[in-house]
C-alpha cells in the first residue's frame, strides 16, 4: 500500500483545529519530537482527505520537565487532546485506527493505542517505577486487543492499581483496515463506560472511579511500557488515526462522509 505524506511535524508542537473548517481537535505532541514520529497523509483515511500517521522505532523515548520515558523504560509517538473533560460530566470519545498488514506486536510488551488520562490524581509505583495511573487504556499484547480499566484504591501517594480488563477483538482482526472505537464516559457517581467497536459494544461497566481527579483527558497514538521485557529492540509500529472526536452524545462523535475531520 502506498502511503503519501503531505505535511511532517517535528518539535512539542501545537496542532490547532483551526485549520479551515478541519473539525479536528486542537492537540500536542506528548514526549516525541522525531520527523517520522507523527505525520499529517493523505492515504489510508477512514473519511476526508487527511489522517495521522503515527510511527515509534526502537529508542523513541524522550523527556519533558518532571519526567523521562528513557528513565522510565518506555517508548511512544501519542498526542495530547486539550480540550479536557471534567469529574461528573458525561462525554463520548471516537477514534478510527488502521494497523497496516504488517504490524506487529510484542508477546511480553504492552503496546497502548489509546487512554483516557487523568490530572491531578494519585499516584504510585509500578515495577519500581513512578507510576501516574490514568483511567483506560487500549491494548495489544501478542494477538490480544483490550481494555484495562484502572481501579486504583489505598493512599492517593502510593495508590495501587488494579486493572478491570476486557477483550475486545485481537490484532489479526484489526490488521489491515479501520477500526472505528468509540467511548462513553460517564464520570459522575463513581462513573460508567461503554466501549464500542465497529458499532458493536464490547463494554458496559461501572463504579470505577474511586479517585476523583482535577480532570481527564484523551491521549492517541503509540505508547509501550516496560520495553525491555521484550528481550530486545522492539518492533519498529505505524498506525493511523482518523475522525478522532469529542462530544456530548453518540451522534456528535460519529463517523460522517459529509463532515470529515480534516
Amino acid at each position: 500500500m502506498r502511503t503519501t505524506v503531505i505535511l511532517a511535524l517535528t518539535g512539542a508542537l501545537l496542532l490547532s483545529a483551526c485549520m479551515s473548517g478541519s473539525g479536528r481537535l486542537e492537540t500536542r505532541r506528548s514526549l516525541n519530537d522525531t520527523a517520522h514520529g507523527f505525520q499529517f497523509v493523505s492515504s489510508p483515511t477512514r473519511a476526508g482527505t487527511t489522517a495521522q500517521r503515527f510511527e515509534v522505532r526502537p529508542g523513541d523515548c524522550g523527556d519533558s520537565p518532571g519526567w523521562s520515558d528513557c528513565d522510565n523504560n518506555r517508548e511512544r509517538s501519542e498526542l495530547t487532546v486539550e480540550r479536557t473533560i471534567k469529574p461528573g460530566t458525561d462525554r463520548w470519545i471516537a477514534y478510527s485506527i488502521y494497523l497496516p498488514a504488517d504490524f506487529q506486536t510484542s508477546s511480553r510488551v504492552t503496546t497502548t493505542i489509546g487512554q483516557i488520562h487523568q490530572r491531578g490524581g494519585p499516584t504510585g509505583t509500578a515495577g519500581g517505577l513512578a507510576s501516574f495511573p490514568p483511567l483506560l487504556q487500549i491494548d495489544a499484547k501478542g494477538n490480544r486487543v483490550k481494555a484495562c480499566l484502572h481501579i486504583l484504591s489505598g493512599p492517593a501517594d502510593n495508590v495501587r492499581d488494579d486493572c478491570r480488563d476486557f477483550s475486545l477483538t485481537t490484532v489479526d482482526a484489526m490488521r489491515g483496515r479501520w477500526t472505528d472505537v468509540m467511548i462513553h464516559l460517564d464520570a459522575r457517581e463513581g462513573g460508567q463506560m461503554e466501549i464500542f467497536l465497529n458499532g458493536q459494544r464490547r463494554v458496559n461497566t461501572s463504579n470505577f472511579i474511586r479517585f476523583v481527579p482535577r480532570e481527564f483527558y484523551v491521549k492517541y497514538g503509540i505508547y509501550r511500557s516496560f520495553v525491555s521485557r521484550h528481550g530486545g529492540p522492539m518492533p519498529t509500529q505505524i498506525a493511523y488515526y482518523d475522525e478522532v472526536r469529542l462530544g456530548a452524545d453518540r451522534a456528535s462523535v460519529a463517523v460522517s462522509a459529509e463532515r470529515p475531520v480534516d
